[in-house]
């Protein structure tokens, strides 16, 4: 597990990027950061997987195909996401949604294109679904271990004092619309876009 001072998350060849919202420079920058073969999956969980893939494609992207979570059989859903180059992400209603939706098949197929090199962007609410804990405090699905990971909230620290209580040792992850944080697969960490990116940390760490 890739780990910098106080960030941890799973192992894998190719990098997580939380996003702050969906934003054109990101998606960019994530699709030229992908070393992996295969084209562009995108999940929109909103339902709108044509028009995602299409707004990808305008950016210069080789190929793109959107990827419905909703209606895929298991198998097919895991082989598609598995052979993507790049994954994205769109928002959802809330983390929970993103949480249960992905929960599976989908997150399976990720997790095998993430070993192999691939880029997984996360927008908006799906960021906050893969830490260890939810914005409501409810277990998250665990890529970056140990943290809190909140959209657009000026004060993370503040936001996160309940897990802090509980969890001494955990960090909590503020980012802004228009901001990523780009985590690598040697223990890179890049702020991206904005940069209005901010790291709390529980009381374990000022001791």
């Amino acid at each position: 597990m890739p780990s910098v001072n106080v960030l941890r998350w799973i192992d894998g060849r190719g990098w997580i990027v939380l996003a702050g919202g969906a934003d054109e420079d990101i998606r960019a920058q994530a699709i030229n950061r992908s070393s992996a073969d295969g084209g562009i999956a995108v999940i929109a969980l909103d339902g709108s997987g044509d028009q995602m893939s299409d707004d990808v494609s305008a950016l210069g992207a080789p190929s793109s195909y959107a990827v419905d979570v909703f209606t895929e059989d298991d198998a097919a859903l895991e082989r598609k996401l598995a052979e993507a180059g790049v994954i994205i992400v769109s928002s959802a209603a809330s983390a929970e949604e993103v949480r249960s939706t992905l929960y599976g098949a989908a997150i399976s197929g990720m997790q095998q294109a993430y070993a192999n090199g691939a880029v997984i962007l996360l927008e908006g609410a799906s960021a906050s679904a893969f830490g260890s804990w939810l914005p409501t405090n409810a277990a998250g699905l665990e890529w970056v271990e140990g943290a809190l990971i909140l959209i657009g909230m000026q004060n993370a620290a503040a936001r996160a004092r309940a897990i802090f209580d509980a969890h001494p040792m955990a960090v909590a992850i503020g980012i802004e619309a228009g901001s990523a944080l780009a985590l690598g697969p040697d223990g890179q960490i890049e702020p991206w876009g904005e940069r209005q990116v901010t790291i709390a940390l529980g009381s374990a760490y000022k001791t």
